[in-house]
């Protein structure tokens, strides 16, 4: 006699519902936007001056490897290769295919990289990750690319933000044991920016993962150096110690205008750049960082899991003398955030306003070729409007680094 196999249930076709439709839905977000972005100057509600600009000039490069040319060659144009030699290895697998589906499956992948993120926040939060929530999620990021420019922009311009974010995340938040360290190593060879969160582990003198971060980087550069030895040496003692790699954007007026980096913050009214300048805005970059990695440190031991990454993330991106919007890859997390610290907490509210600030399209009031004359209400407009989002991350820094121990940290 057969034995039935049980029917789903209600609510577990409901689940895989939800997580078909969420999984087509992005794969469809990533198909429209390869359809649509070389073709209009918006994407929802992100607008940019040209189309993948970033993935275009990353593919151009590995074809120019292949063919023997020169990778790092000029600064002239504004997409040049800027990342180390290391990053050819994730670059490389797009001359694979065709330029229209290399195109689409990154965007998929960034797609589902924003996804990721929220997924290992929600499950260090509520310790389990299921599969009704994980569909939701995938819903949640289909909505975010239409509400959220920072997301739009990374996706027309075919950037790499979610994708290394997601990488350090699963690192910091999910990985434990032996492996713990590795990705962060890789991460970090191809970007350099999320080498801030090896010196958390310093800080929290955990030396197993420092080790395995250090070796996993180092074992990638020295591939990459073998591999690639005539660009490897040129990235790392000519191009990282010329300082052009900074000053060449001083004459910039986009950068000035949209770079919500502390070191471009000195380079807008009522600063001009100067020398003394110049300097103060490194030392705000330095001064981020190690204020990034001291709050992550601080949250993490007070049981904010979630909130210490985002801390060590802003400190991570805002360290950086060129800040970009489509760098802001936690604009997803801050609603776990202010769910984690609470809804009545400074640190909660500041999380929510940010998120408000990362919906506004600050790209199209800018006015970059706005020409200053004294202090008039335009001028102290504009100085909110191309600051904005360098002081809500900042507000997020400096409320979350006042929260007081989880209640069951203090039983304990």
């Amino acid at each position: 006699m057969k034995v039935r196999k049980p029917s789903l249930t209600a609510r577990q076709l409901v689940t895989l519902a939800l997580v078909i439709t969420g999984t087509l839905v992005l794969m469809g977000l990533a198909w429209y936007t390869t359809k649509r972005v070389p073709h209009n100057n918006w994407l929802f509600t992100g607008r940019y001056a040209c189309s993948f600009c970033d993935i275009n000039s990353r593919m151009e490069d590995v074809m120019t490897v292949k063919n023997g040319g020169v990778l790092y060659s000029y600064y002239s144009h504004h997409q040049y290769f800027t990342y180390p030699t290391a990053a050819l290895f994730l670059f490389w697998p797009l001359t694979w295919f065709s330029h229209f589906w290399a195109v689409a499956g990154w965007s998929f992948i960034a797609l589902v990289s924003y996804a990721g993120l929220v997924m290992l926040g929600w499950r260090q939060i509520r310790g389990a990750l299921t599969w009704r929530a994980a569909g939701v999620i995938l819903w949640v990021t289909a909505l975010g690319v239409t509400i959220f420019p920072t997301i739009t922009i990374c996706l027309s311009q075919g950037q790499t933000a979610s994708i290394l974010a997601v990488v350090v995340a699963l690192d910091y938040l999910a990985i434990r044991g032996r492996a713990q360290g590795v990705l962060t190593g890789i991460a970090a060879a191809i970007k350099i920016y999320p080498i801030i969160f090896i010196g958390v582990w310093v800080a929290r003198r955990q030396w197993r993962q420092v080790i395995t971060a250090l070796a996993s980087g180092a074992a990638t550069t020295a591939l990459a150096w073998v591999i690639w030895p005539k660009h490897s040496t040129t990235f790392f003692f000519h191009r990282l110690t010329s300082g052009r790699e900074i000053s060449h954007f001083h004459s910039n007026v986009h950068w000035r205008s949209s770079s919500s980096s502390p070191y471009s913050f000195f380079y807008r009214p009522p600063f001009d750049g100067g020398s003394w300048e110049s300097s103060a805005g490194l030392m705000a970059c330095l001064a981020v960082a190690i204020f990034g990695i001291w709050v992550g440190v601080r949250l993490w031991n007070r049981g904010y899991r979630v909130t210490s990454f985002v801390a060590v993330l802003i400190g991570s991106t805002l360290s950086a003398p060129v800040v970009w919007d489509h760098y802001f890859a936690w604009v997803l997390l801050l609603p776990l955030v202010a769910y984690e610290v609470g809804r009545r907490q400074p640190t909660a509210w500041m999380a929510l306003s940010a998120l408000v600030a990362l919906m506004v399209p600050w790209g199209v009031i800018r006015d970059e070729n706005f020409s200053y004359v004294g202090f008039t209400p335009m001028t102290i407009a504009l100085f909110f409007v191309r600051n904005a989002l360098l002081f809500t991350s900042l507000g997020i820094l400096i409320f979350a680094s006042r929260l007081q121990p989880k209640e069951e940290l203090v039983a304990n």
